[in-house]
């Protein structure tokens, strides 16, 4: 499997972690990976913790203690007119992420990534409703919204919460409430799929990306391009680019 230069693999023993090589995200701090420049392509590390799990500084918002499989950032710039709150719209915008697309590894061409999405009234019930909007968002309460996968099966549903807003800084996290099965093999368990997205307005018009998909499962280990790939798709859905856009980080 060959990567592009921008995207790095690494399978690390969690011991042998030092703090230069973990996730960093935005805090105060230089973010790990970097950010990369305005109109490059996103950087992405992949971090495997192996059978003995990978334990995370957890001194950032968002970032929970205990240890995970596998992690994933995704650091990138890119163009937006408008403050925090229509970063807000775009993300409490459910329905709009139906149709997201990302590169497959193992089929080696652009499929659909959600091929259903819709906003919930609640994590018990299918029942949906109309996308949320950022005065709702800001409540910072519970939200929930369910997807189909190309590659599960059903339908998943997902937490929303918004941890940190202000004009220029948006902090949100997402984690799955339901188990991400594919036929009768469990992906992954509830809580199992967490990301927490950091945007960071750099000057005007312009903004900064990070994002932290913990995962707790092993079914992850060997799919860390196919993952990256869809972390880039979110990434891009969120900056408002095209998804399937060529070149895909991870080939």
């Amino acid at each position: 499997m060959q990567f592009l230069n921008w995207a790095i693999v690494l399978l690390i023993c969690p011991t042998a972690l030092a703090a230069e090589d973990a996730p960093r995200p935005p805090c105060g701090t230089t973010p790990n990976p970097p950010y990369a420049e305005l109109g490059a392509q996103p950087n992405a590390r992949a971090w495997n913790g192996s059978k003995q799990g990978l334990r995370i500084a957890s001194g950032c918002i968002g970032v929970p203690g205990g240890e995970f499989r596998m992690a994933i950032a995704v650091s990138g710039t890119f163009r937006l007119d408008g403050d925090a709150d229509k970063l807000l719209e775009r993300m409490g915008a459910a329905s709009a992420m139906q149709g997201i697309r990302y590169w497959s590894v193992t089929d080696r061409k652009w499929r659909e990534l959600v091929t259903q999405s819709a906003a919930v009234d609640s994590p018990r019930t299918a029942r949906q409703r109309g996308d949320f909007s950022a005065a709702e968002m800001k409540q910072g309460k519970d939200l929930y919204f369910m997807q189909r996968d190309s590659r599960s099966t059903g339908e998943v549903v997902y937490r929303m919460r918004v941890l940190e807003t202000a004009r220029d800084r948006l902090v949100a996290e997402t984690e799955n409430v339901s188990p991400v099965r594919s036929y009768i093999l469990t992906l992954f368990k509830p809580g199992e799929l967490r990301t927490i997205h950091y945007l960071t307005r750099q000057s005007p018009g312009v903004w900064n990306y990070y994002a932290l998909t913990l995962i707790g499962s092993s079914q992850s280990d060997s799919n860390a391009p196919s993952l990256i790939n869809r972390a880039v798709a979110l990434y891009r859905h969120v900056a408002g680019q095209q998804t399937d856009q060529e070149p895909p980080l991870a080939r």
